[in-house]
């Protein structure tokens, strides 16, 4: 289990590489005394379907929760003058895609297959409608991204070359991925009937997330292009029904006698996810799902794949049959009409089994061609986050057009910091938790080792970790000699050591550290069998003057407290972190933030301990209720009327 949470990383790209979008070419939120202005797409048409040209603010009514508003601001985004290839570079970044579906002049497509919908007779004929879509329909200005369900959605580029994406989707192999190690890992569990849940909460993460990182880049209208043969809808399940354990008991020698032990983590991290998975209201979830796509001006497009025996790729199918799981179960019929909901909920259009798919791919052109973009700044300044109702009419026809139908209103604390000041180029991410988050970049699995160093006064604590796959192949069966430098910021030596990595491909040493200025980066030097490899790490970042860098351990399978230097963990582990305090902390408080900087209902418990005869701030983190995903630890100290704010990332596979 452990090798499949750590060992696999998978595509991953990274969030805070793009949320940073407000450049030159985007339009930032804009505040008049107050008031927060409200954009919304309309589309105004006439005979056959043309959109009508030449309007202006007085030609439109909007109403928000029934009530009229003033139209302030209008734009008219012609589609119908095509843009050239030369006008976006031919291969983007994560963050430059972002960057350009900030801008309305770009239309956003994402297409979600589901890999597990799909059988070597239902395929084919999805990925021809797809195929000729992309060649046929798509155009320069269309930001298309990929995923499948298997992939995380952070591991999504608008604006892919289509090349790229007919050549991944042209694959003779493409539906014999490997199976999620979310779904092997719960077989390791050996619980009966549980991987529909593992399958539908995985899913719903996927589209949530989605959702919300487009609903923070972009004001007009997205599309979302999902085409599956699940998305269920049910209730929590409290009974715990299906979900009969076959791990036999844990015994051992205790005292000369074989007795019954209790519990190991494997055992307690099984427990966990079958109580977190029975207790999860889908239903609940799907609506909140819609309602988030409404406020952030996104549409689904659903494809619904009838494939009444989707097929396992069959290593994975072998591997899971004898712990008791059950293949897939034949899909409920009912599954088209939550779909179908699905579309209606958000103003999108469905194809329903065994429909016509290439009329649905095309439907997204229609909806999404040239329109105006209408501002104007609500009345209603009750700052409360609910979710708004907006209708657009003509003034001359009294009749409703197409347009936005919902948004989000901003909270006071928005209000707050988005009529603050604002620098160019400040990301929606805040400052701290990007620069937390961006540490996690390093931790690649290819890397050769990880080495973290944690400044606390005089002293630089290093950690040094080899990747566990490297480890179980003998690549350190012999250690190696290890030399750490501290270097300042004109490179001059604060400090050395010397020592030796152990067979496990771990150590722990300890930096004195000479001069008043902290060093900006240590040298790090692994030597062994005849090779040398090096890596130069950025340290001290962290100017405290009451707590120090922190360390990190994770729980081996026996409960040992192991230092760390990658902050990624599986969800079976548990994380200690310390702080050292380095001077009087009048008060301490920890909590749990998601990559947006958003609080979690997580409780993080935070204690002052004595270690090794020093203070230290010490926080025990239990991570089986956290989905995968990359969070960030705050932990807020004051003295007097000194308050500091200090942030680390954790990834959880």
């Amino acid at each position: 289990m452990k090798r499949a949470l750590v060992g696999s990383f998978g595509s991953f790209v990274f969030f805070v590489s793009f949320v940073a979008f407000l450049s030159a070419q985007q339009k930032p939120p804009v505040f008049r005394g107050g008031a927060h202005l409200v954009t919304v797409d309309a589309y105004p048409t006439q005979g056959g379907g043309r959109i009508v040209k030449g309007l202006t603010p007085d030609d439109f009514e909007i109403y928000e929760d029934g009530k009229p508003q003033k139209v302030e601001q209008l734009e008219f985004v012609d589609y119908d003058a095509p843009l050239g290839d030369d006008d976006r570079p031919v291969m983007l970044s994560s963050r430059d895609g972002l960057e350009l579906a900030a801008n309305s002049k770009y239309r956003v497509i994402v297409i979600v297959l589901d890999r597990q919908a799909f059988d070597k007779d239902t395929w084919p004929p999805v990925r021809a409608a797809l195929l000729d879509y992309l060649k046929s329909t798509v155009e320069p200005r269309d930001l298309v991204g990929l995923l499948t369900t298997d992939d995380p959605w952070e591991s999504v580029i608008l604006g892919r070359r289509l090349s790229s994406i007919e050549e991944q989707i042209s694959d003779p192999d493409w539906l014999r991925a490997p199976y999620r190690e979310d779904a092997l890992v719960m077989a390791g569990c050996g619980l009966d009937g549980m991987l529909g849940r593992v399958r539908a909460d995985t899913t719903f993460s996927l589209l949530e997330g989605l959702v919300r990182m487009l609903g923070q880049v972009r004001e007009d209208h997205s599309s979302i292009v999902f085409a599956t043969n699940f998305l269920p809808r049910a209730p929590s399940n409290s009974n715990g029904d299906n979900t009969r354990s076959l791990t036999l008991p844990h015994t051992g020698l205790i005292n000369g006698k074989i007795q019954r032990i209790g519990p190991d983590m494997h055992h307690t991290y099984c427990e966990h996810e079958k109580t977190r998975l029975n207790l999860i209201d889908f239903d609940r979830r799907f609506g909140d799902l819609t309602k988030e796509a409404r406020a952030s001006n996104i549409a689904f497009y659903p494809i619904a794949v009838w494939n009444p025996t989707p097929v396992m790729p069959g290593e994975m199918a072998m591997r899971m049959q004898p712990t008791g799981s059950p293949m897939p179960v034949r899909p409920s019929p009912r599954f088209a009409d939550t779909l179908i909901d699905l579309a209606k909920a958000t103003s999108g259009f469905a194809v329903a089994p065994l429909g016509n798919v290439s009329e649905g791919l095309n439907r997204i052109a229609g909806d999404v061609g040239s329109h105006y973009m209408l501002g104007y700044y609500t009345n209603n300044t009750k700052w409360d986050g609910k979710l708004r109702s907006i209708r657009v009419r003509l003034k001359r026809t009294g009749t409703e057009i197409r347009a936005r139908r919902d948004y989000r209103a901003p909270t006071a604390e928005d209000i707050a910091s988005l009529s603050a000041p604002r620098t160019p180029g400040e990301k929606i991410v805040p400052a701290p938790v990007a620069g937390a988050l961006s540490v996690l970049s390093a931790f690649r699995p290819s890397a050769q080792f990880y080495a973290y160093g944690a400044i606390a006064g005089k002293t630089m604590y290093v950690t040094i970790e080899t990747p566990a796959i490297a480890v179980q192949a003998g690549r350190w069966r012999d250690g190696a000699s290890i030399d750490v430098i501290a270097e300042g910021v004109a490179g001059d030596s604060l400090g050395i050591i010397h020592g030796r990595l152990a067979a496990n491909g771990r150590a722990s040493l300890q930096v004195p550290l000479e001069g008043t200025t902290p060093p900006s980066n240590m040298f790090v030097r692994l030597r062994a069998e005849g090779e040398s490899i090096a890596q130069r790490i950025a340290v001290g970042a962290n100017t405290s003057v009451l707590v120090g860098d922190p360390l990190a351990f994770r729980s081996s399978a026996r409960g040992l407290a192991i230092p760390a230097a990658s902050f990624v963990f599986s969800r079976d582990e548990r994380v200690r972190l310390e702080w050292p305090v380095l001077g009087a902390v009048d008060h301490y408080e920890a909590r749990m933030l998601d990559r947006y900087g958003l609080p979690l209902k997580f409780k993080v418990t935070l204690e002052e301990q004595a270690v090794v005869g020093a203070r230290r701030l010490v926080a025990a983190i239990i991570l089986t209720s956290l989905g995968r995903g990359d969070y960030v630890v705050e932990l807020t100290t004051t003295a007097g009327d000194q308050k500091e704010a200090h942030y680390v990332a954790l990834r959880v596979n």
